[in-house]
C-alpha cells in the first residue's frame, strides 16, 4: 500500500470452527485494512449418554464451501 492510497477499513464477525481459518481484508470486500474482529464464543454443549456419563461436544464444523 503506497502512502497516497486511501485506507478502506472494515470490521468483521467470525465464528470459530474446528478447522483453522485465515481472514484477510479482501475476504470481506474491497478493503485493505481490518479495524476490529469480533470472534463468537466456541460452541459447547453437554448431554447425558447411555453409559451414565456426560458427552461434551466442543466446536463447530465449518460449513461446506
Amino acid at each position: 500500500m503506497s502512502g497516497s492510497e486511501d485506507v478502506l477499513a472494515t470490521s468483521a464477525s467470525i465464528t470459530p470452527y474446528t478447522t483453522s481459518q485465515t481472514i484477510t481484508p479482501a475476504d470481506l470486500g474491497n478493503y485493505n485494512s481490518i479495524t476490529q474482529i469480533n470472534v463468537s464464543a466456541i460452541a459447547y454443549s453437554e448431554s447425558d449418554n447411555a453409559a451414565g456419563g456426560v458427552t461434551v461436544t466442543i466446536g463447530t464444523v465449518a460449513p461446506s464451501a
